[in-house]
């Protein structure tokens, strides 16, 4: 189920996408910031390019590409 990322609290929004940068990006293998990497995420969230999928299966959240849905 897709949840618009405008109804998750600024808290649970932001570990979400600090989540998707550190499976996305790792930790240390980029020379980029985390700073930076986050508003790529946050860009691409509001620009539809991600969104927040929720599976009840799992009662857990994520960020997710939207063309592979």
């Amino acid at each position: 189920m897709i949840i618009p990322y405008e109804q998750l609290s600024e808290e649970a929004l932001n570990n979400l996408i600090d989540e998707y940068c550190m499976r996305d990006w790792g930790l240390n293998e980029t020379e980029e910031p985390l700073e930076s990497r986050r508003s790529q995420v946050s860009k691409a969230l509001k620009a539809g390019q991600l969104v927040v999928l929720y599976s009840e299966f799992n009662q857990s959240a994520s960020l997710t590409q939207a063309d592979l849905l």
